[in-house]
């Protein structure tokens, strides 16, 4: 049986973390960077998410925890509702705010 997150110690919920960040930035943040060099009207789009996320976590260090814990609310939310996280063609909000924590992450 595991532990409830907020139980976990503080290194091993950063580990978790990260592990999740890293999995976003291989199925979100690579294809995404592509989709902007190809698309560079999205990259505006993805930076007024990254500073909405900013600001509704509440700074300019953001604690990646938290970051995580957003990141996989959303991606849940949006899989719960049918989207693909896959077309960057027409990336859905969801995409376009992932791939923002994706930009948080490696600023």
């Amino acid at each position: 049986m595991s532990a409830p997150f907020d139980e976990l110690t503080a290194g091993r919920r950063a580990w978790i973390a990260r592990a999740g960040l890293t999995e976003l930035a291989t199925t979100i943040g690579r294809p995404g960077r592509e989709a902007v060099a190809a698309r560079p009207d999205l990259l505006a789009r993805v930076d007024q998410h990254a500073a909405s996320i900013r600001e509704s976590l509440g700074g300019t260090l953001l604690d990646p925890v938290a970051l995580a814990g957003y990141a996989a609310a959303i991606r849940d939310a949006a899989r719960e509702a049918g989207d693909a996280l896959a077309d960057w063609s027409q990336p859905s909000w969801a995409m376009l705010r992932l791939l923002a924590v994706c930009t948080l992450v490696h600023s």
